[in-house]
């Protein structure tokens, strides 16, 4: 059983190993020094034969681990799916992460030749073990994705996905159709990959980073754009879908439907607010549609038990020589997660009930398996690892490299190891190291484990060998009450792909009588696949006793909600049930139709749920049209309406009316306001908040407070009216108190500018208190206006430095503003040391000529050959490792902005925890020379709005109405897509070059000693 040889290095799932894990990204070390043209390779750890491997495999509670496909019957296994009669077809990523050192090219699309395959794998007698092997197709592009559908399977090989068929039975793929294409090949860590069955009769894929211009095929008409999302399709008319997600490598459903993904540093994410709902109220500033489940970050501690890797070694050894207060080795057995991959969440019977919808995750860099138990925490689950200082599975091979996993249909967890040397990306390796390095090492290796527990539970029945290609349909139809969730969800296929009208009767009557709620899951939704699912059906399981079946027919009672008013009832007796999981579900879903029950619900959900954000958001996104009734409702429970809660729902949908213009529902809003009700201290309170947020969503969207409060005679109006006469009066008065005069100022940025500069220009006066000014110039600046520009410089040198830092960061902001305040630059009236280095690259490239041409003559930049002089100056200076107290003063000022080392700073970038074990020569490159190499997730982008606002810094995060820049001190920017002209990146990271001009070599070396004691 093995003899067999296997390859793999780690595909995604290396993401990001250490190195590559910093914002400041890991240095190709003085990289325009030319190596020595041979380098002695470095040690090696011997690879283990399969015979011995699983002697080298610790698992917890009794559980073991058997070989069941090794070299040469299987070679760098990432994915694998089980047909019906228990083939395994395995996406063989041979060409991670390159077929040649030649095709490297860094930080650009790659050429490498295809060299990738899908395996089929065959147990001939039974006995769990494979025995053949049969190469299905080759000469694939990173294949990292497979799943079964009539008798073929759909790849993932970036740039195509693939519909790949034997059609002739010698278990080679005659037929190899081109379903979509146009996915980037561009970060081999990054591909989509994964693909799954999802209860809805769709195949999902973990669409990843990469991106790319999609087109169907077969159907070529406008290319979908996939930048950092998922997608989904439906087998037959294969129309592409792109879904909520955009993690790295892995994609799992647990047995209710609920996806989950994981990426790099983020272990376990629920996929928790589906793009449709989002798409439907585009306002709703939800800046993740992703909820870590587990802790996530760059300091979450792993415990492998494996050797270190010979370069881990000699990055070790480097420091070996220097004086720090603690013995920092990065041989020792501990590390971060930097390298999660696979997630995979099990579903199968043959393991003791605790383990049922744990999720199991790689962590590649380190050998070893986490598991965490994820028990159900308000709308989502908690990831709550169940070992102390140990995980689940472990190696002492550091060659294992547990990539990916499957539920098998014996109910037990495939285990897919790439078994490679070195599981690091190209990119991420310092030159030195790298030219000593056989990436490719294990190429023609590579393990699939079994794991086995102690024991079987008592009601465990060991599955008989797949033969469901015979099954009739009664039998398919039986199969659905199967434990095992292969089982079941392989039956589901079949007879969706069958469609025979014979199993609708049997279907019904499973979903009446079943006594297992997950028999009638897929029974509804298989009914639902043949199109035979019937409103008294979805009624019928509207009252189901389990809520997770409930929540289900809640989904599918969407589309015809519209033209059912019975099924409305039914539905609204769900928002009353006790879980809140079946409630969140009913909120989003009430967003289908319109009456005056719906919106009182809605009303009611908030009430009870409000805290919760995914339930707030949930209702949010259903009020398209019936705001000023939620508002009616809300407003008779002036307790709750007054509250922290109530301020804050009240307060985002005013803001989602006013950006979408709804005139009358605003106006509404404030008659509301104006009654006699709200003139208490607490309903004044309301009132302003309320304000507040209608004059931020108007400015979004291009109108004021001054439009509404002169567009209509009402009550409303008048106190609109009254508010804003009362904020220009506690502006200007000298005696209110600065925070009452700070409010008043920023609300005066609501009106217009007539307005905001006959009152508030006065107030830039010297004499002013620095907020007073600080007030004036935001609000001044939040119009775009060019005479701002003309004002602010005109005042300019009456300011204090504090506030011509402020002053040039607004005139930044604007293309008109940018050239004026370039030409005061020029005049000498303003310095060039107030624009980051960060910025001045990007307008040294900016697309427009007048900028670019100005940009040349203010901003000098050092060529690569003077960065190197400067790194190679700090290099031979800094020997040793300086004091630490004084480098905690050189990162505070420094550094802190961006980074956390220990407690201290802000996280922008990545923990530095992540970097302490480097050397001191590749710390210092990092610092010196941040844009040698950077992380594909700590790119710089350049943002510019349709009315003219430019916005940069990194992308934390994006949904398919908007993205959120991340900037220095962790200030955040959500912008809409509607809102945006262009986005580019600009290929920067935000750590600017020329930090030798701020940090001496002496405190160079006492701040690499700072971060190495944290």
């Amino acid at each position: 059983m093995c003899k067999f040889k296997i390859v793999f290095l780690l595909r995604q799932i290396l993401l990001s190993s250490l190195l590559m894990a910093a914002s400041v990204s890991s240095s190709r070390l003085l990289a325009e020094e030319k190596l020595p043209e041979s380098l002695p390779p470095l040690p090696t750890v011997a690879a283990t034969a399969p015979e011995d491997a699983t002697a080298t495999l610790r698992l917890q509670n009794g559980f073991r681990a058997e070989l069941v496909a090794a070299e040469p019957l299987v070679t760098d296994p990432v994915a694998i799916a089980y047909d019906e009669n228990g083939l395994a077809y395995v996406a063989e990523m041979n060409d991670y992460p390159y077929t040649d050192p030649a095709d490297d090219k860094p930080w650009a699309d790659q050429p490498s030749a295809p060299i990738g395959r899908i395996r089929v794998l065959e147990d001939i007698d039974g006995d769990g073990v494979y025995d053949r092997s049969y190469i299905f197709a080759d000469k694939l592009s990173w294949p990292a994705g497979v799943v079964c559908f009539k008798g073929g399977v759909y790849v993932a090989a970036t740039p195509d996905l693939l519909y790949l068929k034997d059609t002739d039975g010698d278990h080679k793929a005659d037929i190899k159709r081109v379903v979509f294409t146009g996915f980037r090949k561009y970060n081999v860590q990054a591909v989509m990959n994964t693909l799954q069955w999802g209860l809805d009769n769709k195949i999902y894929a973990a669409g990843s980073s990469n991106g790319g211009s999609i087109i169907e095929a077969e159907h070529p008409g406008k290319p979908a754009i996939l930048r950092r999302a998922d997608f989904r399709f439906e087998p037959g008319n294969e129309h592409f879908e792109e879904v909520a997600g955009g993690a790295r490598f892995g994609n799992s459903f647990n047995n209710w439907g609920d996806r989950f993904l994981c990426n790099i540093r983020n272990p376990v994410q629920h996929v928790l607010f589906p793009s449709k709902y989002l798409k439907r109220n585009p306002y709703l500033p939800l800046s993740s549609m992703l909820y870590d489940v587990a802790s996530s970050g760059d300091a979450v501690k792993v415990f492998r038990i494996s050797p270190p890797e010979s370069w881990r070694v000699i990055s070790a050894e480097r420091m070996s020589s220097a004086v720090s207060p603690k013995p920092f080795d990065s041989t020792q057995p501990t590390g971060y997660i930097t390298s999660s991959s696979g997630v995979t969440i099990y579903r199968g019977a043959a393991f003791p009930k605790e383990f049922l919808g744990n999720a199991f995750v790689g962590e590649v860099a380190s050998n070893l398996v986490l598991r965490y138990q994820l028990p159900r925490e308000g709308v989502s689950y908690r990831g709550v690892r169940p070992y102390e200082e140990k995980e689940f599975m472990a190696s002492t091979d550091n060659w294992f490299r547990p990539v990916n996993y499957a539920n098998a249909p014996d109910g037990t967890l495939h285990v897919l190891d790439m078994y490679r040397e070195t599981i690091e990306h190209p990119w991420s390796l310092p030159d030195d190291l790298k030219a000593r390095l056989d990436l490719t090492s294990g190429r023609d290796r590579g393990r699939i484990y079994r794991l086995i527990p102690p024991e079987y539970p008592a009601d465990f029945v060991k599955p008989p060998r797949p033969q469901l290609g015979k099954a009739t349909t009664a039998e398919l139809v039986q199969t659905l009450e199967n434990k095992n969730g292969w089982w079941r969800e392989t039956a589901q296929r079949l007879l969706y792909e069958q469609q025979d009208k014979n199993a609708i009767l049997l279907l019904k009557k499973l979903l009446r009588d079943s006594t297992y709620p997950l028999a009638r899951l897929h029974a509804l939704w298989t009914l639902q696949g043949m199109d035979a699912l019937e409103i008294e059906e979805i009624k019928l399981v509207l009252k189901d006793s389990s809520p997770q079946v409930r929540i289900h027919a809640v989904r599918l009672a969407e589309p015809l909600l519209a033209t059912n008013a019975s099924l409305v009832d039914v539905l609204l007796d769900n928002a009353k049930s006790d879980d809140i999981k079946l409630r969140y579900q009913v909120a989003l879903s009430l967003g289908e139709v319109r009456s005056t029950k719906v919106t009182e619900t809605l009303a009611q959900l908030i009430k009870k749920d409000g805290k919760d954000l995914w339930v707030r958001s949930a209702v949010l996104s259903s009020l398209g049209g019936v705001e000023a009734d939620f508002f009616l409702n809300l407003f008779k429970d002036t307790q709750f309406a007054t509250s922290e809660t109530g301020l804050s729902v009240v307060g985002e949908v005013a803001y989602v009316l006013a950006a979408k213009k709804e005139t009358a529902g605003i106006i509404s809003l404030l008659d509301l306001l104006a009654k006699p009700q709200w003139n208490r201290i607490q309903g004044k309170q309301l009132r302003r908040h309320v304000v507040s947020q209608l004059g931020g969503g108007l400015k979004r969207s291009g109108s004021s407070l001054t439009k509404i409060a002169s567009s209509k005679d009402s009550a409303g109006t008048k106190l609109l009216q009254e508010i804003i006469s009362q904020a220009i009066q506690t502006a200007e008065n000298p005696n209110a108190k600065e925070t009452e005069r700070g409010y008043a100022i920023r609300l005066i940025s609501y009106t217009d500018f007539k307005t905001a500069k006959e009152h508030l220009v006065p107030l830039l006066d010297p004499r002013s208190p620095d907020s007073i000014q600080v007030a004036a110039i935001n609000t001044l600046t939040a119009f775009s206006n060019q005479e701002v520009a003309t004002i602010l410089l005109e005042q300019y040198s009456s300011f204090t430095p504090t506030i011509r830092t402020l002053v040039v960061q607004k005139l930044l902001r604007r293309t008109t503003w940018l050239i004026l305040l370039f030409d005061a630059m020029l005049e000498g009236k303003v310095s060039t040391s107030q624009v980051s280095l960060v910025r001045q690259t990007i307008y040294l490239k900016s697309s427009n000529q007048q900028i670019r041409e100005k940009a040349k003559k203010l901003f000098k930049r050092s060529s690569p050959g003077e960065r190197k002089e400067v790194v190679d100056r700090y290099i031979k200076t800094i020997k040793t490792l300086g004091d630490v107290s004084r480098g905690e003063a050189v990162f505070k000022k420094n550094c802190a902005n961006c980074h956390q080392a220990g407690k201290l700073g802000v996280e922008v970038g990545p923990h530095l925890s992540t970097v302490k074990s480097r050397s001191i020569p590749e710390m210092i490159v990092n610092i010196l020379d941040p844009n040698k190499e950077i992380s594909p997730n700590f790119f710089t982008y350049v943002v510019v709005t349709e009315s003219g606002l430019t916005h940069t810094g990194i992308v934390a995060s994006e949904t398919s109405t908007n993205i959120t820049l991340r900037a220095a001190e962790k200030k955040e920017t959500v912008i809409f897509r509607s809102e945006i002209d262009t986005i580019q990146n600009a290929n920067q990271s935000l750590m600017p070059v020329g930090m030798e001009k701020e940090i001496t070599p002496q405190q160079m070396a006492d701040l690499i000693a700072f971060i190495k004691a944290q």
